[in-house]
């Protein structure tokens, strides 16, 4: 945390976010927590269905009709989010997503001048700085010539030219905690190289978190969280949980990267209760079906798990 913070600019604590199914109820987070300082960047790792997007819906407010946080709290700059319209305010101000998919996040029937122009309204600025501006944040994101795009639509932008143009829409934006979906889908090391320099430049005091399944992006943030079937199993500095993962679902996650020969996952067992990976970890015994996962800790390494 900088040394002028007195509160953490992001805080999430979860305890229990559920849905409600036709056969009753089903637990989606449980007993997730984590802060973020001022310009700080965390990757949440795991496997599709660990939990990741559920988690930042849950910040962004988004969730689901049959989705609920039963309790828990999630604090910017110290004070509680609110919610309803004056979490929808934050939206896009100082609370800022990038989608995965830029093309599917563009409203379709509003050129990009006129969603720039939404955005910038919220920086009560006068209305005649917005061509300047929606013209130098298009600038920045990479249009040389932004306005050949300005009054395009979204069917009319490539997908690079979409996710650019919602980085652009994003840069309006006064951001305490900026979250990023799956960003760099689709690019190779120079471009993920080029989209964290971007956001650096842009949002060099928003707390960043970066939702991805790419180790390689994790490896470029400050910290990694590990979720696994909606549980947190192990958080420390990006270099130490990538280098030397401590629960045996990360190292499986590290061993099935492409770099590491594509190792596959062991073999699903039924009969599952307690640690969430239990029925694939090779490592199992009977303390990880039967008792409740513990909190480990070595140096600043934290991890979840059955037995040491």
């Amino acid at each position: 945390m900088a040394a002028t913070e007195i509160f953490p600019a992001f805080s999430y604590a979860c305890d229990m976010i559920s849905a409600k199914l036709a056969r009753g109820e089903r637990v989606l987070l449980q007993d997730v927590s984590f802060s973020l300082s001022s310009g700080e960047r965390m990757a949440i790792i795991g496997e599709t269905g660990s939990g990741k997007t559920m988690l930042a819906l849950s910040i962004l407010g988004l969730l689901p009709a049959n989705v609920r946080m039963q309790s828990g709290c999630i604090q910017m700059d110290g004070a509680a989010l609110p919610s309803g319209k004056q979490l929808q305010t934050l939206r896009g101000d100082k609370l800022v997503y990038i989608p995965q998919n830029g093309a599917e996040f563009l409203l379709p029937a509003r050129t990009v001048r006129k969603q720039l122009y939404d955005s910038l309204k919220k920086l009560s600025l006068p209305r005649k700085a917005f061509p300047a501006l929606a013209a130098e944040k298009l600038r920045l994101v990479g249009f040389d010539a932004p306005e050949t795009i300005l009054d395009k639509y979204p069917f009319q932008l490539s997908g690079g030219m979409a996710q650019r143009v919602t980085i652009a829409l994003a840069a309006c934006s006064r951001a305490r905690l900026l979250i990023a979906d799956e960003p760099t889908n689709g690019l190779d090391e120079a471009g993920r190289a080029q989209f964290f320099a971007l956001l650096d430049s842009i949002f060099p005091d928003a707390a960043k978190l970066i939702i991805t399944h790419d180790i390689s992006v994790a490896s470029r943030c400050d910290r990694v969280l590990v979720l696994c079937g909606g549980r947190m199993l192990e958080t420390d500095a990006s270099s130490t949980v990538l280098r030397a993962p401590r629960h045996p679902y990360t190292k499986a996650l590290l061993a099935a990267q492409v770099a590491n020969g594509m190792q596959p996952s062991p073999v699903l067992r039924e009969g599952v209760s307690g640690c969430p990976f239990y029925a694939r970890c090779s490592e199992a015994d009977a303390a990880c079906l039967n008792s409740a996962m513990l909190k480990r800790a070595d140096g600043n390494t934290e991890w979840w798990c059955c037995h040491a």
